[in-house]
């Protein structure tokens, strides 16, 4: 297996970045961008039933969400029981406060890159 990186990018003043086609693979980390307005890395998966975006949540009905992301450029490896959250057709990458789960708009565009493993 390998990885491929895809980038991604949260407009400016806006907290939801571009979609990404996965087609079934695993995001297994990310590169944050080299600013970031403070917030949790939480997901979006796209649901084609009703053809809608859906925040991605764990069992318990908590946001699935990468918290202490930094504010400069960094690597996140996924936990494998985040990673395993995010097998999707179309996913989107979301900015989100740690406590309220709110989503959290950027002071900028940032673009970043999502790690995706290759079969």
């Amino acid at each position: 297996m390998g990885v491929i990186y895809e980038s991604v990018t949260i407009a400016n003043n806006e907290a939801v970045s571009s979609a990404i086609e996965l087609n079934g693979r695993r995001v297994t980390g990310l590169i944050g961008p080299t600013a970031w307005t403070a917030a949790d890395y939480s997901f979006e998966v796209y649901e084609p039933i009703s053809a809608a975006w859906r925040k991605v949540i764990d069992s318990a009905g908590a946001l699935v969400k990468v918290t202490g992301a930094a504010t400069t450029t960094s690597e996140v490896m996924l936990l494998p029981e985040i990673a395993d959250k995010l097998i999707a057709n179309r996913i989107r990458v979301v900015s989100s406060n740690t406590g309220s789960e709110a989503d959290v708009n950027q002071g900028a565009a940032r673009t970043f890159y999502v790690l995706i493993e290759t079969r």
